[in-house]
């Protein structure tokens, strides 16, 4: 019987080298960017690492100082880089009533900073009127923006229809909601936060004799600057139709609401001021009439091609 041959050795480099699995090396991924590597999985396809990395990234987006373009525009009506540069001006709601705020904030403090302890108080209706004064230059520049012209033809310099209307619409509904917030909150102790200098209470204008005069200058004065603000919205709201000639659903549902928002706040702030009334009308009918005109032509447009669509298809569902 044969002996039993002993197991065969494994294969080593010398006889005195144990014989050991060599160490695995680690992947790394392709993408050096990436934050960190334990986002890898051994078991994730390896296919798809370099679809991510070599996929297209969206670009950053382009930031705008607004209240520098805008006053650029003011000291010079031929800057058209700071009038190209409105293009920019954010799609996202949030983001650009963050930059209207701001400028708003900044004509508050204005006011607020002008105010000296031994100056008579304001009226509301005064205090309304120089946040008004403050924000000129916002109207003024866009209105300037509309009608600039590209450099050597006649041809208006294109796409600022939606920027010019929804910097314009959101400042005034912005100034709406101040002047709402202030009645709400003058006689707080957070006013000199709110940036809100000293304001006559009704006992006070009543002991004036004073009040009635100054409070009708305010108003007058009020309604010039929100008439020049109409104008200019006007013109913006029309070159914004213009521009948008493909009146994407999505975009016209959006001026119906606006619309039905302006209306609102036109009435708000007629009763709140006295802004826009007469003896026969105090629901703010004459502020911003021109824009809401428009709006209103404009929303009624899709309304009627809405109807249109639906007595389309119930013929179609009949036949």
């Amino acid at each position: 019987m044969p002996a039993l041959r002993s197991p065969r050795k494994l294969p080593h480099s010398s006889d005195t080298e144990l014989y050991e699995t060599p160490t695995r090396k680690r992947f790394r991924p392709f993408d050096d960017d990436v934050a960190s590597t334990s986002s890898y999985s051994p078991r994730s396809s390896p296919r798809k690492r370099p679809r991510q990395s070599l996929s297209p990234r969206k670009p950053p987006a382009v930031e705008i100082e607004l209240e520098e373009a805008l006053r650029s525009i003011v000291a010079d009506p031929s800057d058209h880089a700071a009038i190209a540069s409105l293009k920019a001006v954010p799609r996202d709601e949030r983001a650009l009533r963050i930059m209207i705020k701001n400028l708003v904030y900044s004509a508050k403090r204005a006011v607020f900073s002008r105010f000296k302890p031994r100056q008579p108080k304001y009226l509301e209706t005064e205090l309304y009127m120089e946040w008004l004064c403050e924000l000129e230059y916002v109207y003024t520049a866009i209105d300037a923006a509309l009608n600039s012209k590209i450099p050597g033809t006649r041809r208006r310099i294109p796409s600022l229809g939606r920027p010019c209307f929804h910097i314009l619409y959101n400042l005034v509904d912005e100034f709406i909601d101040e002047v709402n917030a202030h009645h709400d909150d003058a006689s707080s102790k957070g006013s000199r936060l709110h940036l809100y200098p000293p304001t006559m209470t009704l006992v006070e204008e009543a002991r004036d004799d004073t009040t009635d005069s100054r409070s009708e200058e305010a108003v007058h004065a009020a309604e010039g600057y929100l008439r020049n603000i109409d104008s200019v919205l006007a013109e913006s709201t029309r070159r914004y139709k213009r521009e948008n000639r493909s009146s994407a659903a999505k975009t016209l549902a959006a001026i119906g609401a606006q619309e039905h928002a302006l209306v609102k706040g036109c009435c708000l702030l007629c009763e709140q001021t006295g802004f826009g009334s007469t003896e026969d009308d105090d629901t703010g009918e004459n502020l911003m009439d021109e824009t809401r005109e428009l709006l209103q032509a404009w929303k009624n447009e899709y309304e009627d091609c809405e109807d249109q669509l639906d007595a389309s298809d119930a013929e179609g569902s009949s036949s």
